[in-house]
């Protein structure tokens, strides 16, 4: 990739790897630039890197854990409903000064229902009651915290440009519900 600012230019060769990249004096000849006849300057090239550990630095907006019902409290034997709303977004930063958009994707969900079973993990975000995808049924009293663990591809572009570049490697957040109450309910007649 070619990314040209006044009179300096700079290859992008890679997106991932050692190195850094410096902006090298250009002279476009059909424009009076430079000197008839001399030698083309000899252009450096160096790569634009962004790695995942950059990424991993951006605020990533992780989206709601979301949980379903709504409350402070769940019961024992009946399934509770777990969602996100992470969504692919757009990160701007600057790399060895040239404007870079950071383009990140949810693609892997990991998520702990705090009551010491495994960890559930998918590429599901999950979606709200009744038509649910992910839900975990609590076979105790206790208290627990829900937790989630997202990964997230990412891929950049020099500012200006449309040539996406992915990055190697995954970006991670995480979230936390507060404690929730796992309750047993005792079922009672009334009159009436």
């Amino acid at each position: 990739m070619l990314y040209t600012e006044g009179r300096y230019r700079e290859v992008i060769v890679e997106c991932d790897g050692a190195g850094g990249t410096e902006r090298t004096p250009w002279f476009d000849r059909s424009t009076g630039g430079g000197q008839e006849g001399a030698p083309a300057p000899d252009v450096t090239i160096q790569p634009i890197v962004v790695s995942h550990e950059d990424v991993q630095h951006l605020i990533v907006e992780p989206g709601g854990l979301i949980v379903q019902p709504d409350r402070s409290w769940v019961l024992i034997n009946t399934e509770t409903v777990v969602m996100t709303d992470a969504a692919e977004h757009i990160l701007r930063t600057r790399v060895l000064e040239v404007d870079v958009d950071v383009r990140v994707t949810p693609v892997l969900y990991t998520w702990d229902f705090g009551d010491g079973s495994a960890p559930l993990t998918g590429t599901d975000p999950g979606a709200p009651w009744p038509n649910h995808t992910v839900a975990h049924v609590y076979d105790a009293p206790g208290t627990v915290v829900i937790s989630l663990r997202t990964e997230w591809d990412a891929a950049f572009r020099v500012a200006g440009t449309s040539t996406w570049l992915p990055v190697a490697g995954r970006a991670v957040t995480t979230q936390s519900t507060e404690p929730i109450e796992v309750l047993t309910a005792t079922p009672r007649l009334t009159t009436g």
